[in-house]
């Protein structure tokens, strides 16, 4: 009788060994994959700009260059609240102290170095009245602004725009992929992964644009905001 066991025993063990092996072999099937992208592109009318100008001021003295600095731009902030704007939507944004050397008359007699101390204060403006940024511009470079780096036009809130752009990429991307398997006569099956990126592009005028006309005033025409969507999505089949 114990013999008889130690075989059934046997035969079992191998019944186990080969159904463990079928398994094995099953789970280590590999599966095929279609890898798609899609992207979007969204554009809207931008409803905010941030204008970008300063002072600079400069003297052999740094206080009187400071001060002379800190007068203009007291004229600019005054010219600007005029207007309407609020010191919410004034923001300095740099303040900068730096001095350079020059040597006159080199190599004479009457050789001299001197040294002029410079003074940057810039002025971050953001603004939802788009068709008064030229007139904003006109009103700072009358009052002392002396520079102004630029114009950039965006939406406050881009979250919409956002999600349009992916909801339109994924639905490009399900596309390319049912008419990858289709051509090739496979059946898709589930979704393994997923991924998504976003990018904006806001319209900006640089210096050069912003050359003031005096008898018609800074003319500044505003383009459309874009946002981008690209989503990444891998099939299993």
């Amino acid at each position: 009788m114990l013999r008889s066991y130690f075989k059934v025993g046997i035969v079992t063990v191998l019944i186990l060994g080969l159904c463990s092996g079928v398994l094995v072999q099953a789970s280590t099937v590999e599966r095929g994959s279609v890898q798609v992208s899609g992207s979007a592109i969204v554009t809207g009318t931008p409803d905010v700009a941030y204008i970008t100008l300063g002072v600079e001021t400069k003297d052999a003295s740094a206080e009187v260059a400071a001060q002379d600095n800190a007068n203009r731009m007291a004229k600019v902030l005054a010219a600007l609240k005029a207007l309407g704007l609020t010191d919410k939507e004034l923001t300095t944004t740099g303040y900068n102290v730096y001095s350079s050397t020059q040597v006159l008359h080199r190599g004479t007699a009457d050789e001299v170095t001197t040294t002029t101390y410079h003074v940057q204060n810039r002025l971050n403006i953001a603004t939802k009245d788009l068709d008064g940024v030229g007139q904003i511009i006109d009103a700072a470079v009358k009052a002392g602004a002396n520079q102004v780096q630029g114009v950039r036009f965006d939406i406050e809130d881009k979250q919409e725009m956002q999600l349009q752009a992916l909801q339109s990429a994924v639905e490009q991307a399900m596309t390319k992929a049912r008419v990858m398997a289709g051509s090739a006569g496979i059946a898709l099956g589930g979704l393994s992964t997923m991924s998504e990126s976003y990018s904006s592009y806001a319209p900006m005028m640089s210096t050069m644009a912003l050359r003031a006309d005096g008898a018609a005033g800074t003319a500044i025409n505003p383009g459309d905001v874009e946002v981008s969507a690209t989503v990444n999505l891998n099939f299993w089949f």
